[in-house]
């Protein structure tokens, strides 16, 4: 897919109502740390950017559903997701589309009124899928290619702040979010 115009891409954040996003490489830097606990168990350790955590968390406030669709399971994500509103949490599911049009049904969201956030290959049915297919800059070329809007921002590292930013304004709520620190 071609890059959207700014023109063109303002129009389409206007009629967002629900943003969807990978984990790994969209909410973190795409590490994942593993240590093992007492009982010799597998710990899984990731890092969200507190800038995109809030940005999420003003989506929320807003009236926007957000949610994740994730090829890897951790409960910790979980947890962290939960805090931040989030209405729909999918995990260990590369199958993404079909998991995208369930969450499409539940929403009662148009494709067109989504957005949707990747970097790898098992998030290109989903970008195309979407109204508004966003990739992070660091995502592979194969789905920078495939989205419409390419974040100047890598995965893990304030992309998603930089999405929920532009959508905010383009929706004309980025206003009452400033009015609460001043």
């Amino acid at each position: 897919m071609p890059q959207l115009t700014s023109r063109a891409l303002r129009s389409r954040l206007r009629r967002v109502r629900l943003v969807l996003m990978d984990v790994d490489g969209v909410l973190t830097d795409g590490r994942i740390f593993h240590l093992v606990d007492t009982k010799g168990g597998l710990v899984e350790f990731k890092g969200i950017h507190s800038q995109d955590s809030i940005g999420l968390s003003w989506l929320a406030q807003s009236g926007l559903k957000t949610g994740v669709i994730s090829g890897r399971m951790s409960q910790g994500v979980a947890e962290r997701l939960k805090i931040l509103k989030m209405a729909y949490v999918y995990q260990h599911r590369l199958d993404k589309k079909p998991v995208f049009d369930e969450i499409c049904r539940d929403a009662r969201a148009d494709p067109r009124e989504t957005l949707y956030i990747g970097d790898d290959l098992p998030d290109i049915p989903v970008l195309r899928a979407a109204g508004v297919g966003v990739a992070v800059a660091n995502a592979r070329p194969e789905v920078r290619r495939a989205a419409g809007w390419v974040t100047q921002r890598a995965g893990g590292d304030g992309a998603v702040r930089e999405v929920a930013e532009a959508l905010l304004k383009s929706q004309g709520l980025w206003g009452s979010i400033l009015e609460k620190f001043r």
